[in-house]
């Protein structure tokens, strides 16, 4: 994600951008991480952001908000802590609607704001949910240079 920051796909996911740990692109812009499973997208953003991972959170809903009119934090659940097994903290607001669901989370780790988000169908997000929470929880910081 970062040279900083990463995490392991689970198995069985497929990596349609970003980078392995150790690989760089031409440029120094972070890109995007997507992973794909069935119809259920994994995401993650960077960015250089500093403030509180729900600081973040607020901003991200603002900017959805006044861009394409729709606001996450209006039809989520309320926003609830997060740890990784590698010890950062961060937020996440879930959501479930009748044609989509899944998470919005934020980390800020060292002046770098996270965003990972999760969306597909419901009955994908329940039964992908153990493989979600798997590659959620196991991001953090990278021994060494990667991303």
């Amino acid at each position: 994600m970062t040279d900083s920051l990463s995490f392991a796909p689970v198995p069985g996911w497929n990596v349609d951008s970003g980078f392995r740990v150790g690989q760089h692109g031409a440029s120094d812009s972070v890109p995007r991480v997507a992973l794909t499973r069935g119809n259920v997208t994994f995401s993650v953003d960077a960015d250089t952001f500093d403030g509180t991972p729900s600081e973040l959170l607020s901003q991200i809903d603002a900017v959805s908000a006044a861009t394409s009119g729709n606001s996450v934090l209006a039809m989520s659940s309320p926003p609830q802590p997060v740890t990784t097994t590698g010890g950062l903290s961060g937020v996440q607001v879930r959501f479930d609607t009748p044609s989509a669901a899944g998470s919005v989370t934020t980390f800020v780790v060292d002046g770098t704001g996270l965003r990972v988000q999760v969306v597909g169908p419901p009955d994908q997000i329940a039964d992908r949910g153990q493989e979600i929470d798997a590659m959620l929880t196991g991001i953090g910081t990278t021994e060494g240079d990667g991303q």
